[in-house]
């Protein structure tokens, strides 16, 4: 069985995470400039909110990178999505955590290995979408290293070592 209060946890995690990512990544000059980043960025976040709609039952509709004029804000966008998800983990139960998740683009899959893919429940989707935002965090925190600055310790260890701060996004629209 699974535990709501460890995916609080880990989505706690996660928020802090970005957070951190995108501090950085607003005090680096060369960063708005960098499609790269602004792709990875726009991608992971895109996928956050997909899943998000997903579990809603919303359309699937996003802005496209082009609608942000600078990575600020990318940020703004971006820092709406923990209090989506905080309320939405806030309504769900231990049960509804093994509801099965049909995600649309699951198709791609088969049609790349030949296989029919398997049922996700909510839990796994949930931990997908921490897991998926790690892992371009990691590649958001290389191309910092790129452009010859030094990414936030986001490590979840490092969070809990910390106290499990609360999440301090840099900006907000209340900021601009």
């Amino acid at each position: 069985m699974h535990s709501i209060s460890l995916f609080k946890e880990i989505l706690d995690h996660m928020n802090w995470a970005d957070a951190k990512i995108w501090e950085c990544i607003l005090a680096i000059p060369a960063a708005n400039s960098d499609e790269r980043l602004k792709k990875v960025l726009h991608h992971y976040h895109i996928t956050q909110y997909a899943f998000y709609h997903i579990w809603r039952d919303l359309p699937l509709e996003f802005p496209e990178i082009s609608e942000f004029k600078n990575l600020r804000d990318m940020a703004v966008w971006a820092s709406r999505y923990p209090a989506l998800l905080k309320a939405y983990i806030a309504e769900i139960t231990e049960q509804d955590l093994a509801s099965v998740i049909r995600i649309p683009w699951s198709k791609r899959l088969e049609k790349i290995t030949g296989k029919k893919v398997e049922e996700s429940d909510l839990a796994q989707t949930l931990l997908q979408v921490a897991l998926h935002s790690s892992h371009h965090r990691g590649q958001v925190s290389s191309r910092i290293r790129e452009l010859k600055n030094e990414p936030p310790i986001v490590d979840f260890i490092a969070w809990i070592w910390l106290g499990k701060p609360s999440a301090s996004w840099p900006v907000t629209e209340e900021k601009i």
